[in-house]
């Protein structure tokens, strides 16, 4: 699906016209237009924070998309971070959801966090707190 926009500052400074285009996947590429052999085109999401900015973005700032969905190109679901951050974000490994068996608290710990614990998380015997600790000790849970 392909539709013309009108383009924004600062992309109507150097673009005569833009066409937004859906891939299969949802994701939307804008596609800048000046003539045949000057052409180029930049993310949908880029081009979204480039207008509420009023300025192009550098080469180094990337446009995140806070909840991970790629489509959803809200205003308050784009971030701008670093290349650096940027892949430090996407190389995040999910953190990990367990309920204490004392006090049956929903906590989160990272994989590291777990190194070489996998197997008390496997068998929920993992505590929330050292308090919660204490007591499973005690228990002999």
């Amino acid at each position: 699906m392909t539709r013309k926009i009108e383009l924004e500052y600062p992309y109507n400074e150097r673009w005569r016209s833009g066409y937004l285009v859906t891939n299969k996947e949802n994701r939307k590429t804008l596609i800048l237009f000046n003539s045949c052999h000057d052409r180029s085109s930049t993310q949908y999401a880029r081009y979204l924070l480039a207008v509420k900015l009023g300025r192009f973005l550098t080469n180094e700032e990337t446009v995140d998309h806070i909840d991970n969905d790629k489509t959803n190109n809200s205003l308050d679901n784009l971030q701008i971070l670093s290349r650096a951050d940027n892949v430090r974000k996407e190389c995040k490994k999910p953190d990990v959801r367990l309920v204490c068996p004392v006090c049956g608290k929903v906590f989160y710990k990272t994989a590291t966090q777990l190194r070489g614990r996998k197997h008390k998380a496997e068998r929920n015997q993992i505590c929330c707190s050292r308090e919660c600790g204490g007591k499973y000790k005690y228990l002999g849970l």
